[in-house]
């Protein structure tokens, strides 16, 4: 009897622990597939409750399985959707998510607005009639604002806009760089005049550019370029800053390859904008290109809108985050690497001097002076994505030295 009694004891001790086990494991497991279903993006809050890539994922785990899709994606193939929305990493960190759309797609339309304006730069000035120095000032215009992103990033932080410490400034970032190509467009004629002239010097027929009357003078020109810098860099600041905050919560296996992803986006974007920008202009003259311009910001503002970010959070003072930043560039593994790429990209400052020499003396057309544009951002792309699949893992000594010989 007493050994009967202790395994009738066993067995509800086993019980209780199996009905333990199955409490524990029904939040997981009995969450209702429909529409009331709570969304990392529904909760604000501090980052242990209200982040999406806190505490979340587990709850919406149903999400990630193929056979729970609904709507359009019924329709892809699983291969696809697992490349979409990875089983493997957080929501937060998942780029193709709705609340998280906006990500991607600033880097996007950031490649895309460079390959756009950078042939329009690189040839309207000269059909303007502007000097090499004024050529030389428009094309530091548009990168110029990019030397005060730091000062973005502080602003941000310290004064967020309704709560929001990045969506509110993307969104303003993307307004001013949409209204400053509707204020060129708008505030001046864009129309080109070509006919055929014959150079003695040559003995050929050649063909001269004419700009209207009422063609913006260098000097509105430029200021609009301004504008435009300013408030791409400032929209491009913000995305740097979110991609940085959502790479700390990849996982070992995949780190990296967050920011990769999106620098993909944004060389893929300038590799084919570029050659767009060429024809558009060649063929339909500036307005176009300044066209499309204006329309792809504005086009960003719904995506901005719908993203979603921690509102009201708690971020360290100015006094702190500069030293956080002293020390990380004090570290070896910092000034060292970024010392070389700085000693690297100033020497490869453009030339507004020898893209006259091209144009005057050799008689460079627009179209062979943007195929040069074209080549050099076809293979920053093909660079990226070697470096995504391959190098990826590479100690960055390695990197620099196979890639410089």
């Amino acid at each position: 009897m007493p050994s009967d009694e202790f395994k009738n004891e066993g067995h509800k001790k086993q019980d209780i622990s199996a009905e333990d086990d199955e409490e524990i494991m029904r939040p997981l497991t009995s969450i209702p597939n429909n529409e009331d279903k709570m969304q990392p993006f529904d909760i604000e809050g501090d980052d242990s409750h209200g982040f999406s890539y806190a505490n979340n994922d587990e709850e919406i785990e149903g999400d990630f399985n193929s056979n729970n899709r609904e709507g359009i994606w019924n329709y892809v193939p699983s291969t696809w959707y697992e490349w979409c929305f990875p089983s493997n990493v957080p929501r937060s960190v998942q780029l193709f998510r709705k609340e998280n759309l906006a990500v991607p797609c600033c880097y996007l339309v950031v490649g895309l607005l460079q390959g756009l304006s950078g042939p329009l730069i690189n040839v309207y000035p000269l059909d303007l009639g502007a000097t090499e120095a004024q050529q030389a000032t428009i094309s530091s215009l548009r990168s110029l604002p990019a030397s005060f992103k730091l000062a973005f990033g502080f602003l941000s932080d310290n004064l967020p806009i309704g709560g929001y410490r990045r969506k509110s400034y993307m969104f303003i970032g993307w307004l001013v760089t949409s209204l400053s190509m509707f204020v060129l467009l708008m505030g001046s004629n864009l129309s080109l005049e070509r006919h055929e002239e014959f150079d003695e010097e040559t003995q050929q027929m050649i063909t001269v550019t004419v700009p209207d009357e009422d063609s913006p003078s260098v000097g509105f020109f430029s200021s609009c370029v301004l504008l435009f810098g300013t408030g791409f860099w400032f929209a491009d600041v913000m995305g740097d800053s979110i991609v940085a905050e959502k790479a700390k919560l990849e996982p070992e296996s995949s780190r990296g390859h967050l920011q990769s992803t999106c620098y993909a986006c944004r060389f893929f974007g300038l590799m084919v904008a570029a050659p767009f920008s060429t024809v558009f202009y060649s063929t339909y003259g500036p307005a176009v290109v300044i066209k499309i311009m204006g329309l792809l910001p504005f086009c960003m503002l719904p995506l901005v809108y719908n993203f979603w970010e921690v509102r009201d959070a708690e971020v360290k003072g100015t006094r702190e985050q500069c030293g956080e930043i002293w020390n990380t560039v004090c570290s070896r593994a910092v000034w060292q690497p970024m010392g070389f790429v700085y000693l690297y990209n100033i020497l490869q400052v453009g030339n507004a001097a020898w893209r006259e020499f091209l144009r005057s003396l050799l008689s460079f057309s627009a179209n062979q002076l943007n195929g040069l544009y074209i080549i050099a951002s076809v293979l920053l792309y093909l660079g990226i994505m070697a470096y995504k699949h391959y190098f990826i893992k590479w100690s960055w000594r390695s990197a620099y030295i196979f890639t410089t010989n």
